[in-house]
């Protein structure tokens, strides 16, 4: 059996870990179910409670993955791409909050040097959407769960999980492109 490369042996492991907290019981919550999701192509991973959601189809599937709840009411969507358009952190926070996120309510979103997260109320559903810079800017990573507002006693503990287990690639060959 071949090595892993090094960026997919901390996803490995990230697996490994993220499927025995998993199955440690968090309080009075039933222990969540989680699958880790590894995008081979651009080298990202989460873990997805598939005890929620289902694997849904995407467009273009190397580029990420999407997830729908068994009742249809909430979706987890994981993507990488080229930043191509060789936008900005901040034109890119922009344009989300000024296109689909236009007239929503904040209710948390931090921004650091490479990285936000944007977290409200856009009318009766809840989103929470984190995107990274990696490679000095060269490639977008992200992912978003929306839900009903009705239902955020459940959604937010799986957003905290989620955030937990995700971690960002580095480019399509794990080195930012760099030999």
């Amino acid at each position: 059996m071949r090595p892993l490369a090094p960026h997919l042996q901390a996803a490995a492991i990230m697996s490994v870990l993220v499927a025995i907290a998993a199955s440690l019981p968090l309080g009075a919550e039933p222990a969540r179910q989680a699958a880790m999701y590894l995008n081979v192509k651009y080298g990202f991973s989460l873990a997805v409670p598939n005890d929620i959601f289902v694997q849904s189809s995407i467009r273009n599937a190397d580029a990420g993955g999407l997830w729908e709840s068994r009742d249809g009411r909430a979706r987890l969507l994981a993507v990488a791409a080229e930043n191509s358009s060789g936008d900005s952190l901040q034109t890119y926070r922009r344009f989300l909050l000024n296109d689909l996120y236009k007239g929503a309510v904040l209710d948390y979103a931090p921004m650091r040097d490479n990285w936000f997260v944007l977290s409200g109320r856009l009318n009766d559903m809840m989103f929470y959407e984190r995107i990274v810079f990696a490679c000095d800017g060269r490639y977008i990573y992200g992912w978003q769960l929306t839900y009903p507002a009705a239902e955020r006693n459940i959604y937010d503990r799986i957003v905290e999980s989620v955030h937990r287990s995700y971690r960002a690639g580095r480019g399509e060959d794990g080195r930012c492109g760099r030999s």
